[in-house]
């Protein structure tokens, strides 16, 4: 045994276990990230993969293992992945169908991650979700991860763009509801105003009363503060409109990252919860109307729907459907 929670024991793999990974690796619905279900050969190579990891890393994938039963019903551990330009740690988790949403994969990859601080003293943590893997990425974010990167994975001749998320472990990034942070709304509303308000016809006092409304937990509108090292770092907003457009909405709004704080991935992790926030509120799709980033918010599948002239020059009106 190498990790026990409540429900589960996590354990190396051995040959024993090739009836269960099967099920695992050879089903198409189960594999889907991957491309497909495996082939005998592929399944083979994959068990002997995580035994040359166990022997020269001390770790891989492990076998999860029901207490209650003494079934495996998947595979939680870690990897070393090179995602991008550096080589780093990874939580990987794959369950089958019959064990899903029942909280087994986020009670695994959660003793993962500690024994990996703890036992490993690991100072970061990483997860590489393929992008439309709404329940992956849920489970890392349950592990407190922020999304950092996007990227194209290729993998089986298919490009697949996925999400690199990021936990560390004494992770000095938070993003809460301003609701939860009141006393950073004029520091919001500063911003704002510097940026784009002296440019139109706001005024401070009108951007202060506006992000003192944004401070609802479950309307619109609504601010979300990064907090990075103790200080505020950057922000976001959903409001009902943007641009003087009433007929469509809601919108992303505000997007801002303080020049102390940029290149730290702040910007992906406000936009990533955002969006999280604006399906909780029960919203069926997202709009933001932006002059240059929209590169940016395509890689959350934003798609252009028209351009128009803003008062800060050519913009992009972006739309997103929200599962």
């Amino acid at each position: 045994m190498i990790i026990e929670t409540s429900r589960l024991i996590l354990r190396e793999m051995t040959t024993e276990d090739l009836p269960a990974l099967r099920a695992i690796l050879q089903d198409d619905e189960v594999m889907y990230a991957y491309g497909g279900a495996f082939r005998e050969e592929e399944v083979l190579a994959w068990l002997k993969k995580m035994q040359t990891s166990y022997r020269e890393n001390g770790y891989g994938l492990w076998a999860v293992v029901l207490k209650e039963t003494g079934r495996m019903i998947g595979q939680c551990g870690l990897t070393n992945q090179t995602p991008l330009e550096k080589t780093v740690l990874e939580v990987g988790y794959l369950f089958a169908k019959e064990f899903w949403h029942r909280g087994f994969a986020a009670e695994a990859a959660t003793a993962v991650k500690d024994y990996s601080f703890s036992s490993l003293h690991a100072d970061e943590l990483f997860a590489i979700i393929r992008c439309t893997n709404l329940a992956s990425r849920a489970v890392a974010k349950r592990l407190g991860m922020f999304c950092t990167k996007h990227f194209i994975k290729h993998y089986r001749g298919v490009d697949m763009p996925h999400f690199l998320y990021r936990v560390r472990r004494n992770e000095p990034l938070e993003i809460c509801r301003l609701a939860d942070r009141p006393e950073h709304i004029d520091c919001c509303a500063s911003w704002a105003y510097g940026l784009w308000g002296s440019q139109s016809d706001g005024s401070l006092d009108r951007t202060l009363r506006k992000f003192s409304e944004s401070v609802g937990r479950d309307h619109t509108p609504m601010t979300l503060i990064a907090i990075d090292d103790s200080k505020p770092a950057g922000m976001i907003s959903l409001w009902n409109s943007d641009h003087g457009m009433t007929d469509v909405g809601p919108f992303i709004a505000a997007l801002y990252i303080h020049p102390f704080h940029r290149g730290r991935d702040i910007s992906m992790a406000l936009i990533d919860r955002l969006i999280d926030e604006t399906i909780r509120l029960g919203f069926k799709e997202l709009y933001l109307a932006t002059e240059e980033a929209d590169m940016l918010y395509r890689k959350f599948d934003f798609i252009p729907v028209k351009t128009f002239a803003s008062s800060y020059g050519e913009a992009v009106l972006m739309r997103k459907e929200l599962v």
